[in-house]
């Protein structure tokens, strides 16, 4: 009779799993650190559907701070994890390939794979969805004027009582564009490292003068074409006494504006007309003291006007 040969079981032909290579403490605190910020995006995002108020830093912490943290929590685990292959190809015994597997017939590595690409997704719609709304926090009213408030805070006050209180700022300091988005934000990095070393101006000096052209900016809404005609405006005042008495300004304002093109040009907005040219010399930074200015007309006719206290030489003008 012939020997029988004892029978091994199918769990001893398998070969054993080596554990993963997130078992590791740094890619625990790197796992502890996304575990952390994603539970603290989930619950901020909750409040803010949940709750009515709106607070200038809420959107800052949930789609900015804590996702970069989140980030930096991935980089941490991903760090700890090619640490621990390196140390396991220098084991002998540690039977680590030179590349990683990708075998689909495995039952095991193709569920691994699965559960990576539902939380790739997950992870790619989360980001995209966060980085719209950083984007849109970014380019808010809220974000311009109340996150730094402690430097906007007297722009943020004339803002909201100046005519353009409906519009955005950056409708105007940074317009339309991905070329100029891209400016604002390097510029926004300059201005934010100011903000945390206390190294800016105070208050904010004026003019602004590396802003956009105005033809890219305020001509969206304020055309050069644009005829308005006259345009009365009145001033209500009211008196000290009983019955604060009504006391009325009533004033034509010759607004103008117009082309050549489509007729009547004239009033104060005749210098919006690109066809007529206007230079002007400062003698401050503030623009405020004009000693010289330059008109020319349409028809190339040319007027200039000298302040009789100016002591321009012809290199200044």
């Amino acid at each position: 009779m012939s020997e029988k040969k004892p029978e091994t079981s199918e769990s001893d032909q398998k070969t054993t799993k080596a554990p993963s290579l997130l078992r590791n403490y740094l890619s625990f605190a790197g796992i502890a650190i996304v575990a952390a910020s994603f539970t603290s995006i989930v619950l901020l995002v909750l409040m803010e559907i949940s709750g009515g108020t709106e607070n200038p830093y809420t959107d800052l912490i949930t789609f900015i701070f804590i996702p970069s943290i989140l980030v930096f929590g991935l980089f941490i685990a991903f760090v700890g994890a090619l640490l621990e292959r390196r140390r396991r190809r220098k084991n002998p015994l540690g039977l680590v390939a030179r590349y990683p597997i990708l075998d689909l017939n495995d039952s095991g590595r193709r569920r691994t794979f699965l559960v990576f690409l539902v939380l790739a997704f997950v992870f790619l719609f989360m980001s995209a969805f966060g980085s719209y709304r950083a984007y849109e926090y970014t380019e808010s009213v809220t974000f311009c004027g109340q996150a730094c408030h402690a430097v906007m805070k007297p722009e943020f006050i004339a803002y909201n009582a100046s005519p353009h209180a409906k519009v955005r700022c950056v409708e105007c300091h940074v317009g339309g564009g991905a070329e100029w988005y891209v400016r604002s934000k390097f510029s926004g990095m300059r201005q934010l490292y100011g903000v945390i070393t206390n190294d800016y101006n105070k208050p904010i000096q004026t003019p602004v003068y590396n802003m956009r052209s105005a033809n890219e900016t305020c001509q969206k809404c304020h055309w050069s074409e644009k005829f308005h005609g006259d345009q009365l405006k009145i001033f209500n005042h009211y008196g000290y006494d009983e019955k604060s008495s009504l006391n009325q300004t009533r004033m034509l304002i010759k607004v103008g504006g117009g082309s050549a093109e489509g007729g009547q040009v004239g009033g104060i907005h005749w210098h919006m007309n690109i066809a007529n040219e206007v230079t002007f010399v400062a003698a401050d930074d503030k623009l405020q003291n004009i000693p010289w200015v330059r008109m020319k007309g349409a028809d190339g006719k040319v007027v200039e006007y000298t302040a009789t206290n100016a002591s321009l030489s012809p290199g200044e003008i």
